[in-house]
């Protein structure tokens, strides 16, 4: 009962792939809650409750797990392949050993540079993430129908 796949479609809006399925393994997504691409054109899937980013190429092929991003809700990535990834649902009984907060580093190594801690437990930590070229991070709250910026200081 769940939508747990990737669905690829042309520029006509024809659909010309479709992969994934629930589950914990390589492939297989745990609400899949975010999608972003490389500059190589590849696929980056936060699998949420598998607490991991899945990386695959253009068709569908699995490539990597990373799980240093934390428990993703959400993942961008800027044109110098800067990897953006909130986590707002890390703590020690569904992904221990992590904090939440927005994790920055490399879409082509996995190498977590930047750590943006969760402001308050008033202001919790965002759902979404975003970024602009000035390389402003912005957050996304949902329930809360609200954004923030973080601007490099």
């Amino acid at each position: 009962n769940t939508n747990d796949r990737v669905v690829k479609f042309d520029k006509t809006g024809k659909q010309i792939l479709t992969f994934g399925k629930h589950g914990k393994g390589p492939g297989e997504f745990d609400a899949l809650h975010g999608i972003a691409m490389d500059s190589q054109g590849r696929i980056f899937v936060a699998d949420r409750a598998n607490s991991r980013i899945q990386v695959f190429d253009s068709n569908g092929k699995f490539v990597a797990e990373w799980k240093q991003f934390g428990r993703p809700s959400d993942v961008a990535i800027d044109k110098n392949d800067v990897i953006y990834v909130t986590d707002d649902q890390s703590n020690q009984t569904n992904n221990p050993g992590f904090r939440t907060g927005i994790r920055i580093g490399s879409a082509k190594d996995g190498r977590v540079t930047a750590f943006i801690p969760t402001p308050s437990a008033e202001i919790a930590t965002p759902e979404g993430v975003g970024f602009d070229d000035a390389g402003n991070v912005y957050g996304s709250w949902t329930g809360k129908m609200a954004v923030r910026r973080w601007t490099k200081g």
